[in-house]
């Protein structure tokens, strides 16, 4: 009996751990199937509708004024004050610095002297031509006296009441009066000669006394417009000479916005210029707009560059601007049709959007026209798409992982 219970007790060990087994089994959870559900995201959209609107572009410009001086020293001399200060706003004729007057008066003086001695010598020259004119009538009466004389003698040596030495006498002093009446006469035909050269010089010495007035003047140097000053470049002091630079200033009235245009768009803006069709554009500074004008394009393209500048003025007041500052520049061009505008959101890459039909993305290609002022500026586009029908829906918000075909739902759509 002992053989047998050791041979069975391992069996009945093994069968009834297989009972508890098949029983644990038995009263396990039933497994369910899983189901796998597509997850669809939330996203924001746009109707496409086609209208005619205005494409805005935006640029980058910078203050210029066709109407910068830059004064220089007309004279060799020295800076005795400066009234300038770079900055600052002065106005038309106001004084920017004085230069010593020293030399310039003196040189005045001089000019001023030789012109009356000219003018004493025009004077005399005149009363020896009015004496002249009075003597030479005397001289005649002269000359026909001695005439007379010679041919009294003449008839007195030929009755040998008269010597010849008479005839001799009267002879010379007819001789002497002649050679006196000449003289007097080349005196009278010489004065207008000598009278227009005294003239020329009396001009030429008016003008030198005009340049030395000038050069009077010009020590005080002055403001040529209302402006503000860029540089002083001089200090009390200092030696001037011709052409040294003294003050750098602008005119604050002739200030305007100077911005290079893509070669894209110049044909519809030399189009709308010579149509007369004003272009308008909108200058953001500081936290404020600024109304501009398109006014002209330049002539040249310097190079290396891709487009022609253009120059827009100020329409309304001009605020106080630095030469130099840029600025962002918004350009309004003329209406376009059949365009639509979408947000900057709702481009993927450069030329692409999703479509959202029966719930999922369709990628589709556009054409870019320009920008577009909606809302917050510079945010919207305007785009043409030869894919793309009244009514359709378009992706407005930005998906990191959008690809064609996910699925989505629009919780907000935008007209």
């Amino acid at each position: 009996m002992r053989k047998i219970f050791r041979f069975l007790l391992p069996l009945l060990l093994v069968g009834a751990g297989v009972v508890l087994f098949m029983q644990l089994k038995s009263s396990g959870p039933e497994e369910v199937p899983t189901v796998v559900t597509e997850r669809r995201w939330p996203v924001e959209a746009v109707r496409v509708q086609f209208k005619e609107l205005r494409p805005t572009v935006r640029l980058y410009g910078r203050v210029e004024s066709p109407t910068e001086s830059r004064i220089r020293s007309a004279l060799s001399t020295d800076v005795g004050a400066s009234f300038a200060l770079v900055g600052q706003a002065v106005r038309q004729g106001e004084v920017l610095l004085q230069l010593d007057d020293m030399d310039a008066t003196s040189a005045l003086s001089q000019r001023q002297a030789e012109l009356a001695e000219i003018e004493a010598r025009i004077r005399s020259e005149n009363s020896r031509y009015r004496n002249d004119l009075a003597a030479l009538t005397q001289e005649q009466q002269l000359l026909a006296l001695t005439q007379s004389a010679l041919q009294r003698a003449e008839k007195l040596a030929q009755t040998q009441a008269g010597s010849q030495a008479n005839v001799d006498n009267a002879r010379e002093a007819v001789a002497r009066q002649t050679l006196s009446l000449s003289s007097r006469r080349y005196a009278i035909e010489d004065h207008p000669p000598r009278l227009a050269q005294l003239q020329a010089r009396r001009q030429q010495a008016a003008a030198q006394r005009d340049r030395a007035t000038r050069d009077l003047e010009r020590v005080r140097v002055t403001a040529p417009f209302a402006g503000r000053i860029t540089a002083v470049h001089v200090s009390p002091g200092d030696r001037v000479h011709p052409g040294d630079r003294l003050v750098d200033l602008f005119d604050t009235t002739a200030t305007e916005v100077r911005a290079q245009v893509p070669n894209r768009h110049l044909r519809t803006i030399r189009q709308s210029l010579a149509d007369g069709v004003t272009i308008s554009a909108t200058a953001m500074m500081e936290g404020g707009e600024f109304a501009l004008e398109l006014t002209r394009l330049s002539a040249k393209i310097e190079s290396g560059e891709g487009g022609v500048d253009a120059f827009f003025g100020f329409s309304n007041d001009r605020p106080p601007l630095e030469l130099g500052r840029t600025m962002a520049v918004l350009v309004t061009l003329p209406p376009q049709t059949g365009v639509f505008a979408l947000p900057a959101t709702a481009i993927y890459g450069a030329d692409s959007a999703y479509r959202i039909r029966d719930d999922r993305l369709e990628r589709v290609r556009l054409q870019r026209v320009g920008g577009y002022r909606n809302g917050e500026w510079g945010t919207w586009s305007l785009f043409r798409g030869s894919a793309l029908e009244a009514g359709d829906t378009l992706l407005a918000n930005q998906l990191p992982n959008a690809v064609e075909g996910l699925s989505v739902e629009v919780i907000s759509l935008r007209d």
